[in-house]
């Protein structure tokens, strides 16, 4: 009886942490996800709260929205969005942004939600159809046309 208890233990100690885990799986890349979200944004990120960063608005692509500065929020391990961490101050992004409140966003780690902007090209799973380590690179200006179109425009990586 004595040998039953460490691991059941184990388990109802794991339980909780485990039922908190994202579980989803890759809906597809950029192309396939942007067009479906509430707001897309070329967007400067500004600082970084725990889970949260706050991005400057440099244009909007798709969406509403007026003020120039936003809160997107990030992953903590529990929720299915990437952690904060990896979207340097400083740095530039296109980024297809779920509203969750009134003064929110957030990003979804189920897809390919943000393309990274370097120099004059956006980076990132742009059209691939299968999640994996290869990133694409087209020019920015094709993405943002892209975006602006509604997707009609065509975009070739």
């Amino acid at each position: 009886m004595r040998l039953l208890r460490t691991p059941i233990l184990l388990v109802a100690l794991l339980a909780p942490s485990l039922a908190l885990a994202c579980t989803c799986s890759w809906v597809g890349p950029f192309t396939r996800v942007a067009l479906g979200t509430d707001l897309v944004v070329l967007a400067e990120v500004r600082s970084h709260d725990r889970h949260r960063m706050d991005v400057t608005v440099v244009e909007v692509l798709r969406g509403a929205e007026r003020r120039s500065v936003v809160t997107v929020l990030g992953g903590d391990g529990a929720t299915c969005r990437p952690p904060v961490t990896g979207f340097p101050p400083g740095t530039r992004w296109v980024l297809a942004l779920t509203r969750i409140a009134a003064r929110e966003y957030a990003l979804s780690y189920c897809g390919e939600f943000w393309l990274e902007v370097r120099a004059d090209r956006a980076v990132g799973r742009i059209t691939a159809p299968e999640y994996g380590q290869t990133l694409q690179s087209v020019p920015l200006a094709d993405v943002l046309t892209w975006v602006r179109s509604g997707g009609r425009a065509r975009l070739a990586p």
